[in-house]
């Protein structure tokens, strides 16, 4: 019985010790490789937060960019109050562009897997480049140039489609108004 407790015991340490190396060298390895994710991809103006990369919030202010819906939802496609809640947000994206006759892009209606998903696609910011021009009383080029800066490649999103980080285009916004 002392022989089972004792190597028990030196088990337990060892993983313990494992576990806390583990820790110590994983959190290294990303504050050296990685700082900036590892941070929370903060984004600073004038030495101060104003927010991260990676997190969106939720606004239906016409001058910015409107993002994914910001609740994730496990309802089904054909559920009724699926289809409820994705016709009051097209009725609020058309309430806040009632010039623009195209059709919505389908992520500016639907949440996101996280509920604060900074991106969508290049699709859903073109679709806005007018009615922020207009709002902002800048050009749509401007607009667009702000759209390219923060647009991120196939390959940095891993091969899937390009995004536009709807943080960085309307901290962007925000500066010009300033």
């Amino acid at each position: 019985m002392k022989v089972l407790l004792k190597q028990a015991t030196i088990i337990i340490g060892l993983l313990m010790i494992s576990t806390i190396l583990y820790t110590g060298v994983t959190t290294a390895v990303a504050q050296i490789f990685f700082h900036k994710s590892a941070n929370g991809s903060l984004i600073y103006q004038q030495k101060k937060v104003v927010g991260s990369e990676l997190i969106a919030t939720d606004t239906l202010n016409p001058k910015l960019f409107i993002g994914r819906v910001p609740l994730a939802s496990n309802l089904a496609q054909n559920s009724s109050a699926q289809k409820l809640a994705i016709s009051k947000r097209v009725a609020q994206i058309h309430a806040l562009d009632p010039y623009n006759s195209q059709l919505i892009p389908v992520d500016l209606v639907t949440g996101s897997a996280s509920g604060s998903d900074p991106y969508i696609s290049l699709a859903a910011a073109n679709y806005q480049i007018n009615r922020i021009a207009r709002e902002n009383k800048i050009t749509p080029k401007q607009v667009q140039l702000i759209v390219n800066s923060a647009t991120t490649s196939a390959l940095n999103n891993l091969l899937g489609t390009t995004a536009v980080n709807i943080v960085k285009a309307n901290l962007a916004l925000q500066s010009i108004n300033k």
